[in-house]
């Protein structure tokens, strides 16, 4: 039996140790001033169980840790399977807007126009009608960069 089923089992046994006082407590005759035995004993029995079940899981937890800070490859590779899924979960970055082309300034009347635009025989000019660039996709984080999580709901 794994170190899961006796935290489950142990779970089922309090709520069944609950319900049986709950019960007890409810179908007993009342008493002035006085707690039946049996109401003492399963109270007893519950703080037990109680006690029983955080044991449980904190030596479940404490044995997944030992074992992952002894076998890193193991907790390298439960990462790095962490960090794919959050990958390809995220949302995608949305492309940045292109901006508005800016109109030119009209010159006030009588001034001498403005120099000729460069031809398109100059290599460095780009042709009116290219769209703009999009932003290059950003590298994906290195694998031993593990992102931020969100602490809550």
């Amino acid at each position: 039996m794994t170190a899961d089923a006796w935290v489950w089992a142990s779970l089922g046994l309090l709520l069944a140790l609950l319900g049986a006082r709950a019960w007890v407590v409810e179908t007993g005759h009342a008493t002035l001033g006085r707690t039946p035995v049996k109401v003492k004993v399963l109270t007893g029995a519950c703080g037990l169980v109680v006690a029983l079940v955080v044991g449980l899981v904190a030596v479940n937890g404490g044995a997944r840790l030992v074992y992952l800070v002894l076998h890193p490859e193991v907790a390298q590779a439960l990462e790095d399977a962490r960090n794919q899924e959050d990958a390809t979960t995220a949302p995608a970055t949305p492309a940045p807007a292109t901006p508005a082309p800016a109109t030119a300034p009209v010159a006030p009347p009588g001034t001498p126009a403005p120099a000729a635009p460069p031809s398109a025989a100059t290599p460095s000019a780009a042709p009116p009608s290219a769209a703009p660039q999009s932003a290059a996709p950003r590298p994906a984080a290195p694998a031993s960069a593990a992102p931020a999580r969100a602490v809550g709901p």
